[in-house]
């Protein structure tokens, strides 16, 4: 039965349902993020290519040591709450509409078109970063973050501009978007608490600036209470940003514990399915090989000395699988005695060769505390993914299948899916 049978119900046998059209899906889209409905499309699986800016690689550091999917993550929060952001460029180009009307001459008309120009301009990488992300391209991420610091110190400058007028109603109101401005600023700009900090300065000082050369009183009373302001919204910056880390470290040893198996610290089925979906997914990945190994008499060693001496036996022999494997690969125990190898821009003989390593070192006989020598083995099945559309299932089904053919021609050998049996006589262990 249809799970969308209301949908389906006006198509005959043979018909498709009609392409959405691009346009129109580009669009709902982007209500979606105005309206904020649903999941922040920006934390939901994009990705922002690294700034490389060193003084904004500086000013967007969170300050802790955290993993390179940490910073992405935290990368990926700048781009975040897209109708506030919106709603900043939106309030600075109508304050400074407000003061080009209300004075109409060169400093506030070229004031208003400047910051009309930089707000457009912020628009337009916005979509470019998310466009370019949902594609998995890189993104001009240090062009985003200057127009977000340059946008405040404009802020910043309207305020100053405006003390210079008599005309108090412009003043209030733009000092009062001012304020609301930079208290918005500290929920959007948590990730980077150095860059938040710096943007307030630059929103909030020249109000500071304009209050006490004005000698105006209420200004001035005003004005002394701004470096009180600025510490205690710029530590919130730094507090809130420390719990966000603090949780995001949290959320990231958890998955990691969840992804490796508890008793060789190798990667568990879980992290296999995870990468190797990855690699398939992935049309630019380059060839990679799955090795499917068995163990040849693990069964023997638990029955006549018991499972820890098994535990022991699988902790050594997960030492010799990474010593046997490259940096690059991936070793992991899917359970029991069975073990996969995802190895990375290998080819088929390649493949082979890591193969008779693994039964080699497999082979040799393993010392086992109280224990006299234990020698056991190991069968391998390869399968390979070219350039070919790539499976996972078929894949991991396809080594899988190889391997029960390696065990059941005698064991202790490796067997490629797809080859002629007699090319890997040479893969038996010595």
């Amino acid at each position: 039965m249809s799970i969308f049978p209301r949908i389906n119900a006006g198509l005959t046998h043979g018909d498709t349902a009609p392409e959405p059209n691009p346009r129109r899906v580009a669009v709902r889209e982007w209500l979606d993020i105005v309206a904020m409905r649903g999941a922040d499309p920006a934390l939901n699986g994009r990705t922002f290519s690294p700034l490389r800016w060193p003084i904004l690689c500086w000013l967007t550091d969170c300050g802790q040591p955290v993993s390179d999917r940490v910073r992405a993550m935290l990368r990926a929060h700048l781009f975040a709450l897209v109708p506030m952001w919106l709603v900043g460029i939106a309030n600075s180009v109508m304050m400074n509409a407000i003061a080009a009307i209300r004075h109409p001459d060169a400093l506030h008309v070229g004031f208003f078109l400047a910051d009309l120009t930089l707000g457009l301009c912020r628009i337009t990488l916005l979509i470019l970063c998310y466009r370019r992300s949902a594609r998995n391209l890189p993104t001009p991420t240090d062009l985003f973050m200057l127009g977000d610091h340059l946008s405040l110190w404009f802020v910043g400058a309207a305020a100053l501009i405006a003390f210079q007028t008599d005309d108090e109603s412009l003043l209030v109101l733009i000092v009062a978007s001012t304020v609301a401005i930079s208290g918005g600023l500290v929920v959007r700009s948590y990730v980077a608490p150095r860059g938040a900090v710096l943007q307030l300065f630059g929103c909030i000082t020249p109000i500071a600036v304009g209050g006490i050369l004005s000698e105006n009183t209420i200004l001035l009373v005003f004005s002394a209470q701004i470096p009180f302001y600025l510490f205690v919204v710029g530590n919130a910056a730094f507090r809130i940003n420390a719990m966000l880390v603090a949780t995001m470290l949290a959320e990231e040893e958890s998955l990691e514990r969840s992804l490796r198996d508890s008793l060789t610290g190798l990667a568990n089925r879980p992290a296999v399915e995870r990468t190797l979906g990855t690699l398939c997914a992935d049309p630019a990945a380059p060839d990679f090989a799955v090795l499917y190994i068995d163990l040849d008499g693990f069964k023997a060693v638990n029955d006549t000395h018991g499972h820890g001496a098994g535990d022991q036996l699988l902790i050594a022999v997960a030492g010799r699988l990474r010593g046997a494997a490259r940096p690059t690969d991936v070793v992991a125990r899917l359970g029991g005695d069975e073990f996969v190898v995802l190895a990375r821009d290998l080819d088929r003989e390649g493949s082979v060769r890591l193969a008779r390593r693994i039964v080699q070192a497999l082979g040799r006989d393993v010392l086992l505390a109280d224990l006299p020598p234990i020698r056991i083995g190991g069968s391998v099945g390869i399968a390979c993914a070219g350039s070919e559309p790539r499976d996972a299932v078929a894949l991991l089904g396809q080594a899988d299948g190889a391997l029960y053919r390696a065990k059941a021609l005698g064991k202790n050998r490796c067997i490629r899916h797809g080859d002629p049996v007699v090319e890997h006589e040479h893969c038996s262990a010595a």
